[in-house]
């Protein structure tokens, strides 16, 4: 019998497919497949066989890896094989006990797949923002070693919910929501999807700041100061009893109401029910329930009025000057307790520019700094006060003129002196992106101590900075408080109706967490502005101040508030010196406390009288200081004009 010959050619067709990965014990195989095709043998055989082999190992012809029955069936399709691994494949035709000899070899190593590898998603750095400021979320660093990004998928997975936009792009954006005092974390993943279908996802923070300038309810009372956020009628409660003291007729809840007290000059913050201001042996709370004057003394005389030996200046004077009377005299031998001093723009005192009633300067007054306007006649006058608070009548009424502009310091009038100036255009001393230059609710200048630079902005609506100024600590006498860079006088203008202004102070460097805002009168030594509140990074702290209230130097609701104040993070004294407990005197000396706050002043910060022994020495320091004053002055009346700063 001739033997049965296989003469047809085999060609091969592959196809990879998507890899099938099987998990054995530790094995893992990628699987590939291959198609051969041949020609049909002639004469038609029975069928064919196809041998497979790997390189260096021959044919097994006992075990073919296909077989077909069918003389028609000239392809063949292999699955299995292993990608990366070369094969040689066979063709043998038979028919019966009869098998052809191969058909030529050929040989095919399916292709090693190719894994794909996931892209990186990257959310960008954390960040600490302010609320209501717009912030980016940026993907941008995302990438795909082995292809491209084709999708990104911003959400929000923590916090106050925001509306995102762009959410399906690399950068993100949204505007940072109203937080509470403590701030709030936000967090947000970032998903990105390549072009395999492989994905990854990545988490980013956004920390939210109590900003130092939002009102939400309009009250011009920033919300980091205002203890109702929410109610545009209330942002103080003195008492703590939760009702805002705009609502709550007592204010300190000593049983008096607050206009009771106000009429009579108590203090309606401060619990001073069990005083007895007139010293008549019946208490404070006792004459409100008896709907008597607490402060009346039957039988009192009060003192003579205060005589001003020149009720005029010729001579410019300073826009300091020191206000000087004759001497106390009263006929029933009552101490001098007090003097209230007041400075107006007309004769008549219906526009007053200063209003203070002192228990230290009692018959000479220094103006404070920033009270005056340059080239401006002012009118002034004083009476006095017994230690059974009888008043006095009034002084005769003295005037006197300011210096001119270009001999104040202040040449240019911009409100900065001259030698304080920066010049640097683009300073930005708030860090707001903008510089302070171009900004119209911002001043700032260069300290006279601690090379800083101070920028004082306005955060409330309908108040004006008009000018600011850095004072030396020397000129205070007190030096056991140590200001970082001396004291800081600013003076606002407010609208028609406007009684509080919220006032930002940023520094060029940062203080550090211990510091505190500190503010120097001669009546009552250092105190601590308990309201003010400082920004996360130490840079800047924000204050609200009422018009006529604690910490405005003129004393009266005139629509102005000057206020020269210094921060400090390092005292002479120790602790119990700058305590805040009601126990410790609010004296000339160095003696704390606080104000602008709820907590209570000290029962000799509130009484009426003092002893009589306090009061004396008290007096007959303030003679001599008078009769020292007067001698220098007789001794200078041919100062040259615009140097003279003693008012008679």
């Amino acid at each position: 019998m001739t033997p049965f010959q296989f003469k047809s050619r085999v060609w091969i067709s592959s196809a990879l497919i998507v890899p099938a990965i099987l998990f054995f014990t530790a094995l893992c195989s990628l699987a590939a497949n291959v198609t051969l095709a041949w020609d049909a043998n002639d004469p038609e055989p029975e069928g064919y066989r196809v041998f497979a082999r790997e390189s260096g190992a021959g044919y097994n012809y006992d075990n073919p890896i296909w077989e077909s029955d069918e003389a028609s069936e000239t392809t063949c399709t292999l699955i299995g094989l292993t990608e990366g691994t070369t094969y040689y494949f066979v063709v043998r035709a038979y028919d019966g006990d009869l098998e052809s000899a191969d058909s030529e070899e050929v040989s095919y190593t399916p292709a090693a797949a190719t894994v794909n590898q996931a892209p990186v998603a990257e959310a960008g750095y954390s960040q600490s923002v302010y609320e209501e400021a717009a912030v980016t979320l940026d993907g941008s660093g995302s990438s795909d070693a082995d292809g491209s990004i084709a999708s990104y998928l911003w959400a929000q997975t923590g916090g106050t919910s925001v509306a995102l936009s762009n959410a399906a792009t690399a950068s993100a954006s949204f505007t940072a929501p109203i937080v509470n005092l403590t701030g709030e974390t936000l967090t947000f993943s970032l998903t990105v999807t390549d072009d395999e279908g492989e994905s990854d996802t990545d988490t980013v923070t956004v920390s939210v700041l109590k900003s130092s300038s939002t009102d939400v309810d309009g009250d011009n009372v920033p919300d980091v100061l205002d203890l109702f956020p929410n109610d545009a009628s209330e942002w103080a409660d003195n008492d703590g009893d939760g009702i805002g003291d705009n609502a709550d007729t007592d204010d300190d809840n000593d049983g008096m109401s607050d206009t009771w007290e106000e009429t009579y000059g108590l203090d309606p913050l401060t619990d001073d029910a069990d005083l007895d201001a007139d010293g008549d042996g019946v208490s404070n709370l006792d004459e409100y329930t008896a709907d008597t004057d607490p402060t009346a003394v039957l039988g009192n005389t009060a003192p003579d009025a205060p005589t001003i030996e020149e009720v005029s200046s010729a001579d410019a004077v300073s826009l300091t000057p020191v206000l000087i009377t004759g001497a106390y005299f009263d006929a029933d031998n009552d101490d001098h307790f007090k003097s209230q001093w007041q400075i107006g723009t007309d004769s008549d005192f219906s526009t007053l520019i200063m209003d203070k009633t002192s228990k230290v300067q009692l018959t000479a007054y220094e103006v404070g700094k920033m009270v005056l306007d340059v080239d401006t006649v002012y009118y002034w006058r004083v009476r006095f006060i017994d230690t059974d608070n009888g008043v006095s009548e009034w002084s005769e009424t003295a005037t006197f003129t300011t210096l001119a502009a270009e001999a104040s310091g202040d040449a240019d009038s911009d409100g900065i002196p001259d030698d304080q100036e920066v010049t640097d255009a683009s300073a930005d001393v708030n860090e707001d992106g903008v510089a302070d230059s171009q900004e119209d609710d911002i001043l700032c200048l260069n300290t006279v101590e601690g090379q800083t630079m101070i920028g004082v902005e306005t955060v409330s609506d309908d108040v004006t900075l008009v000018s600011i100024e850095s004072i030396a600590s020397d000129s205070i006498a007190d030096q056991s408080v140590q200001l970082g860079f001396g004291l800081i006088g600013f003076r606002l203008y407010l609208a028609d109706g406007v009684t509080t202004a919220a006032v930002k102070i940023s520094f060029d460097k940062q203080v550090p967490k211990d510091a505190q805002l500190y503010k120097y009168t001669t009546d009552d030594g250092w105190q601590v502005y308990d309201n003010a509140v400082f920004a996360a990074n130490r840079k800047s702290v924000a204050i609200v101040l009422e018009d006529g209230g604690e910490g405005d130097e003129d004393g009266v609701v005139n629509g102005v508030i000057v206020d020269p104040s210094g921060i400090s993070y390092s005292t002479e004294s120790d602790s119990a010196s700058l305590s805040t407990d009601s126990s410790s005197s609010g004296g000339g000396g160095g003696g704390g406390g606080c104000f602008i706050s709820s907590a209570s002043l000290s029962a000799d910060e509130s009484a009426f009288k003092f002893s009589s022994i306090r009061s004396r020495l008290m007096q007959s320091i303030d003679s001599l200081r008078t009769a020292i004053i007067r001698w220098w002055s007789e001794a200078n009346r041919q100062t040259p004009k615009g140097e003279n700063n003693h008012v008679y």
